[in-house]
């Protein structure tokens, strides 16, 4: 039969309820903290100095801290277990041991924003706990905020009761919120710096106000890039918007551009036309002029009388050309006139000057 103090479990004559290991790694006024070993584990040994074991006041603080300690049953507040005599080291109040570390030892690792926010909750979770059952923690600080090794999570200990003289502490929350601010700052000192001036101004009536405005502020932190992108993406269809009526504005511009060359070159043709017109009409006219003695026989001259008569024929020979423009049409008549006219007052004056007048 094989020995059970051979195989890989531990044989019961190995556990032992005795205290052993005893080692003291604290001292805090009047109180001994001691690192010991009972049933194959550590615990934390809370006694008192060799000089207050006999005095009832502190006695009394002892048993109320330890009537305090073992009604807390919270993942995130180290346990008190009992309250018992070892032997050499008077009666101590017996807690959890938590393999860790103090909030400020865990902050010089430089912990990641995620896990400094999962210790900011924890401690928020115990905190409101404890309020709920009408208890204010007294000395929040971070000496008294451990943060274990496997898993970085909180540990609350040693509440304030402990460490006064004065048996009549109010159950104020305010204390705690403002100590809370000053742990905030530790975890976040370029965050929530509003939010730990309202601690300061006593603004939040419980924790659960802070709560709420903690989870506000990151819930609108946590979406402000989507309104950033909603923003830029509203900006950049007005700006689209804005460019494609700039792009149709120079489309129009560049079609009326385009319009008013078009019109200017049928202008051109048009003027060329009545000129062509008034030559071809007064040409004839200008070899009469040429080839008679007298002006009365110019102006009797039936070419002369029949550039009256064949005007209104030919004007609107050269007006049918833009009847598809009415405009171009009306100011194609308006220039035969004028230009008609002009040419052939000066024709006139010209056979008035060289011809005798009968």
């Amino acid at each position: 039969m094989t020995d059970i103090s051979d195989s890989s479990f531990i044989a019961p004559q190995s556990i032992s309820a005795d205290w052993t290991d005893i080692a003291l790694f604290q001292q805090r006024n009047h109180n001994m903290l001691y690192h010991a070993k009972r049933y194959g584990k550590y615990f934390v040994l809370k006694g008192l100095s060799a000089d207050s074991q006999s005095l009832t006041d502190h006695l009394l603080l002892q048993e109320r801290e330890f009537a305090l300690g073992v009604s807390l049953s919270h993942p995130h507040i180290a346990e008190t277990y009992s309250l018992e005599e070892v032997e050499g080291y008077g009666r101590c109040i017996v807690m959890e041991y938590v393999d860790g570390t103090t909030l400020a030892e865990w902050l010089t690792t430089n912990p990641s924003k995620s896990a400094r926010q999962r210790v900011m909750m924890q401690l928020l979770d115990a905190l409101e706990y404890i309020h709920s059952l009408q208890l204010v923690h007294h000395d929040l600080k971070s000496s008294n905020i451990l943060i274990t090794r496997n898993g970085q999570n909180v540990k609350l200990i040693d509440f304030g009761l402990s460490q006064t003289d004065s048996a009549h502490l109010q159950n104020d929350v305010q204390e705690d919120i403002n100590k809370f601010a000053e742990v905030l700052s530790l975890l976040f000192p370029k965050r929530y710096q509003c939010l730990r001036q309202r601690c300061q101004k006593r603004q939040f009536a419980n924790l659960s106000a802070l709560r709420a405005s903690i989870e506000h502020q990151e819930r609108a932190k946590k979406h402000l890039p989507y309104f950033v992108a909603i923003i830029i993406l509203i900006i950049s269809t007005l700006l689209s918007v804005r460019t494609y009526h700039i792009y149709q504005e120079s489309e129009q511009m560049a079609t009326v551009a385009e319009q008013y060359m078009t019109q200017k070159l049928h202008e051109q043709e048009m003027i060329e036309k009545v000129h062509l017109y008034v030559a071809k009409e007064l040409e004839p006219l200008q070899s009469v002029a040429d080839s008679i003695s007298t002006y009365f026989q110019f102006t009797q001259h039936p070419l002369y009388v029949g550039v009256w008569h064949a005007q209104a024929a030919t004007r609107d020979s050269l007006a049918n050309t833009y009847t598809d423009d009415p405009a171009l049409r009306h100011q194609c008549i308006e220039v035969w006139s004028q230009y008609l006219g002009e040419q052939f007052m000066l024709l006139d004056a010209q056979v008035k000057q060289t011809k005798p007048i009968r």
